[in-house]
């Protein structure tokens, strides 16, 4: 039953409308609790938009033909936000990895998607819009990993047009 509009929605007609993807992950943010797990079509639009402005922002900005081996890496006592950035993607690699084991998908949605979101626009921000493109490269595949059970469509697309023509 859809929460927004208390009306029944088929399966069927919840991939029609709202697309594979944008539907999975109302159906992983709809809870695994005991609580009732109700399809949110607010949710649904939100995955939508959310997705297209992801793929907007992997093709205008992930790194392209870099010469990865020509950037310089943070010497091991210097506190940079590159290695903030990789002790973030860590820690929330292993929450991620948590909760796909406790079969707790909204909090697989809550850190794989919405915490490395935030991470991103944070480290854009901090960086002054001059990102290492090692990290960059690090970000989007540490996202394409921890949400291809949820959103495999995305991902495996993002995977081949981007991460496959960089390495």
């Amino acid at each position: 039953m859809s929460k927004s509009t208390g009306n029944f929605m088929t399966l069927r007609e919840c991939i029609n409308f709202y697309g594979i993807d944008a539907s999975r992950i109302a159906l992983a943010d709809a809870g695994d609790s005991l609580d009732d797990a109700n399809f949110d079509e607010k949710v649904a639009n939100a995955a939508i938009l959310r997705l297209y402005i992801l793929e907007e922002w992997i093709q205008k900005h992930c790194p392209r033909d870099v010469d990865f081996a020509a950037i310089p890496v943070s010497s091991a006592g210097e506190w940079s936000w590159d290695r903030i950035m990789e002790n973030e993607l860590t820690r929330i690699t292993a929450i991620v990895n948590k909760a796909y084991i406790d079969m707790k998908y909204k909090l697989v949605i809550k850190h794989g998607l919405n915490e490395l979101s935030s991470l991103k626009e944070a480290y854009l921000i901090a960086t002054g819009g001059q990102p290492n493109p090692q990290i960059l490269f690090r970000y989007l595949e540490t996202l394409l990993l921890l949400l291809n059970p949820i959103i495999p469509h995305f991902c495996q697309y993002q995977w081949q047009k981007v991460l496959v023509p960089a390495l």
